[in-house]
């Protein structure tokens, strides 16, 4: 059982990522040092990495350093660079590249750890990520792997938008959001609706590999996932798809992989009911294979 021990070392610090664009990161430095484990955590479409302090300050309390960064398009990242929604699968995935060269500490073994929108991002990245073979294993909560018919656009929609983007990659449009389908907590609905950081802009460019990419992993890139790979996924998710997730795991090749299925749960099981039976679990799965 991890413990329960929690401190507040942590650090806030801008830092230039590819292109020149200043990103807003933080770290959650581990009460041990060096640290049984080092963690690059990617969050969801729309929020930031702030949302995740009650998550880290336990990793840390169990000797794990975690570094997030909020993504290009949002949170403070897209306040400072004006430019809200702005992304693509490929910027996605060479920013992921650079956190984890940034964050690595010799001996000890890195983790990338995804949700949502980043957990659909980090199992990408274990099917062809350049720093893929360097890290230890996979935690993937509630990925954007695809939607259940009652949140999912038309396919006329997705078409038109499609077509569209291959012109303007970067026009920014409003994303339909279900605030109530984030948790079964008021409260935590209520804090997601009132946070000014979190917004509901997109680039059709960014949508559009939101949409398109993750189904070449479904298909076929899937089979190159050899690494540890703990899946987690609600049951009653309405924000992206539970059975999906774990059509997917069935076919991923890895000898050592996991799926977690929470009954009833919704889509942000940090901040759902059982969240500290979650929290606690991730915990253990990284803890149990610290020794990469």
């Amino acid at each position: 059982m991890p413990a329960t021990v929690t401190t507040k070392n942590v650090v806030e610090q801008w830092v230039t990522f590819p292109g020149g664009v200043e990103f807003y990161t933080k770290t959650w430095k581990a009460n041990s040092e060096p640290p049984v484990a080092t963690v690059v955590f990617v969050h969801g479409f729309g929020e930031h990495v702030n949302r995740y302090d009650h998550v880290f300050d336990k990793f840390q309390g169990n000797g794990i350093e975690v570094f997030a960064y909020d993504q290009r398009g949002f949170g403070q990242t897209a306040a400072r660079n004006k430019n809200p929604g702005v992304t693509s699968w490929k910027l996605a995935t060479e920013d992921i590249t650079h956190a984890l060269r940034l964050r690595r500490r010799e001996g000890v073994p890195q983790f990338l750890f995804g949700h949502s929108m980043g957990g659909a991002l980090a199992v990408n990245y274990a099917t062809e990520g350049p720093e893929r073979d360097n890290v230890a294993g996979f935690l993937i909560s509630a990925p954007f792997l695809d939607q259940p018919a009652s949140t999912k656009p038309s396919q006329s929609i997705v078409y038109l938008g499609t077509a569209v983007s291959k012109v303007l990659p970067s026009f920014q449009i409003g994303v339909k959001f279900f605030p109530e389908y984030t948790s079964r907590v008021p409260e935590e609905v209520k804090k997601y609706e009132d946070d000014p950081l979190i917004h509901s802009i997109g680039s059709l460019g960014g949508i559009r590999d939101m949409l398109l990419g993750p189904k070449a992993v479904l298909k076929s890139k899937y089979k190159n996932i050899t690494k540890p790979i703990y899946m987690v996924h609600g049951d009653d998710d309405k924000i992206t798809c539970c059975k999906t997730s774990k059509e997917l795991f069935d076919k991923i090749p890895s000898s050592d992989k996991t799926f977690r299925e929470w009954k009833g749960g919704y889509h942000e099981l940090h901040n759902d009911l059982e969240k500290d039976e979650v929290i606690i679990e991730w915990i253990e799965w990284i803890l149990k294979r610290k020794y990469f």
